[in-house]
Protein backbone atom coordinates (compact mmCIF):
# COMPACT_ATOMS: atom_id res chain seq x y z
CA UNK A 1 0.00 0.00 0.00
CA UNK A 2 1.38 3.41 -0.93
CA UNK A 3 2.04 5.82 1.89
CA UNK A 4 0.25 9.14 2.00
CA UNK A 5 2.35 11.96 0.45
CA UNK A 6 3.69 14.67 2.72
CA UNK A 7 1.61 17.82 2.89
CA UNK A 8 3.11 21.07 1.64
CA UNK A 9 3.85 23.29 4.67
CA UNK A 10 2.07 26.62 4.83
CA UNK A 11 4.10 29.84 4.74
CA UNK A 12 5.55 30.70 8.11
CA UNK A 13 4.90 27.24 9.60
CA UNK A 14 7.76 24.84 10.10
CA UNK A 15 7.28 21.16 9.44
CA UNK A 16 7.37 18.87 12.41
CA UNK A 17 10.36 16.56 12.46
CA UNK A 18 9.53 12.92 11.90
CA UNK A 19 9.62 10.80 15.02
CA UNK A 20 11.93 7.83 15.04
CA UNK A 21 10.20 4.56 15.89
CA UNK A 22 11.01 3.23 19.34
CA UNK A 23 12.70 -0.16 19.25
CA UNK A 24 11.07 -3.11 21.07
CA UNK A 25 14.13 -3.43 23.31
CA UNK A 26 13.79 0.21 24.42
CA UNK A 27 10.05 -0.18 25.06
CA UNK A 28 10.75 -3.29 27.14
CA UNK A 29 13.40 -1.45 29.15
CA UNK A 30 11.04 1.47 29.84
CA UNK A 31 8.25 -0.90 30.85
CA UNK A 32 10.58 -2.81 33.13
CA UNK A 33 11.67 0.33 34.97
CA UNK A 34 8.08 1.53 35.31
CA UNK A 35 7.14 -1.77 36.97
CA UNK A 36 10.19 -1.61 39.23
CA UNK A 37 9.30 1.99 40.18
CA UNK A 38 5.75 0.99 41.13
CA UNK A 39 7.04 -1.90 43.25
CA UNK A 40 9.60 0.38 44.92
CA UNK A 41 6.90 2.97 45.65
CA UNK A 42 4.68 0.33 47.26
CA UNK A 43 7.56 -0.99 49.37
CA UNK A 44 8.56 2.51 50.46
CA UNK A 45 4.97 3.34 51.38
CA UNK A 46 4.71 0.17 53.48
CA UNK A 47 7.93 1.02 55.34
CA UNK A 48 6.78 4.58 56.04
CA UNK A 49 3.31 3.47 57.23
CA UNK A 50 4.75 0.79 59.52
CA UNK A 51 7.33 3.22 60.92
CA UNK A 52 4.80 5.92 61.83
CA UNK A 53 1.77 3.72 62.62
CA UNK A 54 2.94 0.29 63.82
CA UNK A 55 -0.56 -0.90 64.76
CA UNK A 56 -2.31 -0.05 61.51
CA UNK A 57 -4.09 -2.84 59.61
CA UNK A 58 -2.20 -3.40 56.32
CA UNK A 59 -4.42 -6.14 54.91
CA UNK A 60 -5.72 -3.92 52.11
CA UNK A 61 -2.19 -2.77 51.38
CA UNK A 62 -0.98 -6.36 51.12
CA UNK A 63 -3.76 -7.13 48.64
CA UNK A 64 -2.74 -4.09 46.60
CA UNK A 65 0.89 -5.26 46.61
CA UNK A 66 -0.08 -8.75 45.44
CA UNK A 67 -2.24 -7.31 42.65
CA UNK A 68 0.53 -4.92 41.57
CA UNK A 69 3.18 -7.66 41.57
CA UNK A 70 0.91 -10.03 39.62
CA UNK A 71 0.05 -7.39 37.02
CA UNK A 72 3.73 -6.44 36.74
CA UNK A 73 4.77 -10.04 36.12
CA UNK A 74 2.01 -10.48 33.54
CA UNK A 75 2.98 -7.29 31.72
CA UNK A 76 6.66 -8.24 31.70
CA UNK A 77 5.83 -11.74 30.46
CA UNK A 78 3.71 -10.35 27.61
CA UNK A 79 6.46 -7.87 26.71
CA UNK A 80 9.11 -10.60 26.62
CA UNK A 81 6.90 -12.80 24.43
CA UNK A 82 6.25 -9.90 22.03
CA UNK A 83 9.96 -9.08 21.88
CA UNK A 84 10.74 -12.72 21.12
CA UNK A 85 8.13 -12.79 18.34
CA UNK A 86 9.53 -9.55 16.93
CA UNK A 87 13.01 -11.10 16.88
CA UNK A 88 11.72 -14.12 14.96
CA UNK A 89 9.93 -11.85 12.49
CA UNK A 90 13.11 -9.82 11.88
CA UNK A 91 15.01 -13.04 11.17
CA UNK A 92 12.39 -14.10 8.63
CA UNK A 93 12.47 -10.65 7.04
CA UNK A 94 16.27 -10.79 6.80
CA UNK A 95 16.07 -14.19 5.10
CA UNK A 96 13.39 -12.92 2.71
CA UNK A 97 15.53 -9.91 1.82
CA UNK A 98 18.54 -12.14 1.14
CA UNK A 99 16.49 -14.45 -1.09
CA UNK A 100 14.98 -11.58 -3.07
CA UNK A 101 18.42 -10.12 -3.67
CA UNK A 102 19.28 -13.34 -5.46
CA UNK A 103 15.94 -13.69 -7.26
CA UNK A 104 13.40 -10.88 -6.83
CA UNK A 105 10.73 -12.76 -8.83
CA UNK A 106 10.07 -15.53 -6.28
CA UNK A 107 7.21 -15.61 -3.80
CA UNK A 108 8.00 -16.85 -0.29
CA UNK A 109 6.22 -19.38 1.89
CA UNK A 110 7.13 -19.40 5.64
CA UNK A 111 7.29 -23.04 6.69
CA UNK A 112 8.21 -25.42 9.48
CA UNK A 113 9.94 -28.72 8.65
CA UNK A 114 8.42 -32.11 9.32
CA UNK A 115 10.50 -34.99 10.61
CA UNK A 116 10.44 -36.41 7.10
CA UNK A 117 11.90 -33.23 5.67
CA UNK A 118 14.57 -33.16 8.38
CA UNK A 119 15.58 -36.73 7.52
CA UNK A 120 15.70 -35.84 3.82
CA UNK A 121 17.96 -32.85 4.41
CA UNK A 122 20.22 -34.89 6.69
CA UNK A 123 20.62 -37.53 3.97
CA UNK A 124 21.35 -34.95 1.26
CA UNK A 125 23.42 -32.56 3.38
CA UNK A 126 24.67 -34.26 6.57
CA UNK A 127 26.32 -31.04 7.77
CA UNK A 128 22.99 -29.18 7.88
CA UNK A 129 20.49 -29.39 10.72
CA UNK A 130 17.14 -27.72 10.17
CA UNK A 131 15.72 -25.38 12.78
CA UNK A 132 12.04 -24.84 13.48
CA UNK A 133 11.61 -22.18 10.79
CA UNK A 134 12.47 -22.42 7.10
CA UNK A 135 11.28 -20.62 3.98
CA UNK A 136 10.33 -21.93 0.55
CA UNK A 137 11.11 -19.68 -2.40
CA UNK A 138 8.76 -20.51 -5.25
CA UNK A 139 9.86 -19.36 -8.68
CA UNK A 140 8.99 -19.93 -12.31
CA UNK A 141 11.12 -23.04 -12.74
CA UNK A 142 11.76 -24.41 -9.25
CA UNK A 143 10.99 -24.36 -5.54
CA UNK A 144 13.96 -24.02 -3.19
CA UNK A 145 14.22 -24.49 0.57
CA UNK A 146 16.12 -21.81 2.52
CA UNK A 147 17.22 -21.28 6.11
CA UNK A 148 18.98 -18.46 7.94
CA UNK A 149 22.17 -19.79 9.50
CA UNK A 150 24.55 -17.46 11.35
CA UNK A 151 23.12 -14.42 9.52
CA UNK A 152 23.64 -16.17 6.19
CA UNK A 153 20.96 -17.43 3.83
CA UNK A 154 21.57 -21.08 2.95
CA UNK A 155 19.79 -22.95 0.16
CA UNK A 156 19.30 -26.53 1.27
CA UNK A 157 17.11 -28.12 -1.39
CA UNK A 158 16.01 -27.43 -4.97
CA UNK A 159 13.03 -29.10 -6.64
CA UNK A 160 12.51 -28.25 -10.28
CA UNK A 161 8.95 -28.13 -11.55
CA UNK A 162 9.92 -30.40 -14.44
CA UNK A 163 10.72 -33.08 -11.83
CA UNK A 164 7.53 -32.51 -9.82
CA UNK A 165 4.92 -35.28 -9.95
CA UNK A 166 2.17 -34.20 -7.54
CA UNK A 167 1.40 -31.58 -4.90
CA UNK A 168 -1.17 -32.33 -2.20
CA UNK A 169 -2.04 -32.29 1.50
CA UNK A 170 -1.00 -34.94 3.98
CA UNK A 171 -2.21 -35.55 7.53
CA UNK A 172 1.22 -36.06 9.06
CA UNK A 173 0.30 -36.88 12.67
CA UNK A 174 -2.99 -38.56 11.89
CA UNK A 175 -4.97 -36.37 14.28
CA UNK A 176 -6.70 -34.25 11.66
CA UNK A 177 -5.06 -31.01 12.85
CA UNK A 178 -1.44 -31.05 11.65
CA UNK A 179 -1.77 -30.88 7.89
CA UNK A 180 1.37 -30.59 5.79
CA UNK A 181 1.98 -29.92 2.11
CA UNK A 182 3.51 -32.90 0.33
CA UNK A 183 5.49 -32.34 -2.88
CA UNK A 184 6.15 -35.62 -4.66
CA UNK A 185 9.07 -35.28 -7.04
CA UNK A 186 11.80 -37.23 -8.80
CA UNK A 187 15.43 -36.91 -7.77
CA UNK A 188 18.20 -36.35 -10.37
CA UNK A 189 18.94 -40.09 -10.19
CA UNK A 190 15.28 -40.78 -11.21
CA UNK A 191 14.33 -42.14 -7.76
CA UNK A 192 10.99 -41.02 -6.25
CA UNK A 193 10.99 -38.67 -3.25
CA UNK A 194 8.63 -36.51 -1.23
CA UNK A 195 9.16 -33.26 0.67
CA UNK A 196 6.58 -32.49 3.35
CA UNK A 197 6.40 -29.27 5.36
CA UNK A 198 4.03 -27.35 7.56
CA UNK A 199 3.02 -23.81 6.63
CA UNK A 200 3.37 -21.07 9.22
CA UNK A 201 0.60 -18.50 9.51
CA UNK A 202 2.98 -15.59 8.76
CA UNK A 203 6.67 -14.66 8.88
CA UNK A 204 7.97 -14.80 12.43
CA UNK A 205 4.96 -16.80 13.63
CA UNK A 206 5.14 -20.21 15.25
CA UNK A 207 1.45 -20.94 14.58
CA UNK A 208 0.81 -23.48 11.83
CA UNK A 209 -2.00 -23.37 9.30
CA UNK A 210 -4.57 -26.11 9.60
CA UNK A 211 -6.80 -27.48 6.88
CA UNK A 212 -8.67 -24.54 5.43
CA UNK A 213 -9.00 -22.09 2.53
CA UNK A 214 -5.53 -20.56 2.93
CA UNK A 215 -3.72 -23.90 2.90
CA UNK A 216 -5.81 -25.30 0.07
CA UNK A 217 -5.27 -22.14 -2.00
CA UNK A 218 -1.51 -22.48 -1.49
CA UNK A 219 -1.62 -26.09 -2.67
CA UNK A 220 -3.58 -25.01 -5.76
CA UNK A 221 -1.01 -22.29 -6.50
CA UNK A 222 1.87 -24.75 -6.20
CA UNK A 223 0.09 -27.25 -8.42
CA UNK A 224 -0.59 -24.55 -11.00
CA UNK A 225 3.10 -23.56 -11.02
CA UNK A 226 4.00 -27.21 -11.57
CA UNK A 227 1.62 -27.53 -14.53
CA UNK A 228 2.63 -24.22 -16.12
CA UNK A 229 6.33 -25.00 -15.86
Amino acid sequence: MLSRPDRVPRPGRARRPQRRPVSPARRLAVLRWVVVAVWAALLTTRIVVVAFSPGVDLTWFGVAEVVAITLGLVVIGVAVARAHASHRRREDEALALAIRRIDPTVWLVPAAPTEELRATIESVRPEASLGNRVTWAVGATEASLWELEDRRATRLMVIRWSRMVHVGLEDVHGDGRAWAIAMHHVRPDDSPAVATFFVRASPGSGRLLGRGPRLERLVADLARERIVA
